[in-house]
């Protein structure tokens, strides 16, 4: 069983079976840049370099300055068409697109969820593939009618050679069989009035229960993690927003003991001067 689902970094979905906490790309980062921090922009715990993310970075080098999102109110959102620019426009950041897709989402915010990169070109080849299966398939059944005339052929004239032999010895061995006892034919006990039971009986409407049981239970499951992604990616966003706030407070510490420092510093070499002063007068 993989540990996470998700890159413990970037919050892309890791591949099915990996027992990695990061993907690659932070993994190769890390070995790089050292331990992350916390992003400027999504406040996730995935920049190495410069306080943003890789995704932060190239979407700001790429598309300009972020806008706030309308979804999770933070300014990690870069549209790429020029009349989505402005603030009037309601836009989605990368994260909460790719939690949108993850859930199944096709609106978040009252806005349309864009399809991911491998559905377009999915979708878009799809003509192609159908038109390849069709003549495939075409071919296929043409082949198969020529061999079932074939083949039905000869059995037709098989079948013709042992109806007249059969009716050959019939006429030989009727007089040994109406004077034999003759066994009584097969009783019908259905409805069928072959003996054998109908079709769709008991077992079938066992299994057609089972089927839909299973059916819900997945379903149950299914809405079941979706929640827990939610509660995931919500405490993800809580744990980094408090390590924005710590890294903001420890900061503004730092900058504080600075001045003061140069404060102190300044004040010392004031004093030294009124004392070389001095010193100078009663020389």
């Amino acid at each position: 069983m993989p540990l996470l689902s998700k890159c413990f970094n970037c919050r892309i979905q890791l591949p099915e079976g990996s027992n990695h906490l990061q993907c690659p790309k932070c993994e190769k980062n890390e070995k790089k840049y050292g331990k992350p921090v916390t992003c400027q922009y999504c406040k996730l715990n995935a920049a190495f370099h410069d306080q943003k993310c890789v995704w932060c970075s190239d979407s700001e080098r790429k598309f300009g300055n972020p806008y706030e999102c309308t979804n999770c109110k933070l300014t990690c959102a870069f549209p790429r068409r020029e009349s989505d620019k402005n603030d009037d426009v309601a836009k989605l950041c990368r994260v909460c697109i790719m939690q949108a897709r993850q859930t199944n989402q096709t609106v978040v915010a009252g806005i349309p969820v864009p399809p991911n990169r491998k559905d377009r070109s999915r979708e878009g080849s799809s003509s192609e593939h159908r038109d390849d299966r069709h003549r495939r398939d075409s071919s296929r059944r043409r082949k198969e009618r020529t061999e079932h005339h074939k083949s039905g052929d000869k059995r037709h004239r098989d079948q013709d050679y042992k109806d007249r032999d059969r009716a050959k010895r019939r006429h030989h061995d009727e007089p040994i069989k109406n004077g034999s006892s003759g066994v009584p034919p097969l009783a019908p006990n259905n409805e069928n009035g072959n003996g054998l039971p109908l079709f769709g009986g008991r077992d079938n409407g066992e299994n057609m229960e089972k089927q839909q049981r299973m059916e819900e239970e997945i379903r149950r499951l299914k809405a079941q993690l979706a929640e827990k992604e939610v509660m995931i990616f919500d405490k993800d966003k809580e744990i980094s927003n408090l390590k924005a706030d710590k890294y903001n407070l420890e900061k503004k510490h730092r900058e504080r003991v600075q001045q003061l420092v140069k404060e102190k510093e300044e004040s010392i070499r004031a004093i030294e001067l009124m004392r070389n002063s001095k010193s100078a007068k009663k020389n």
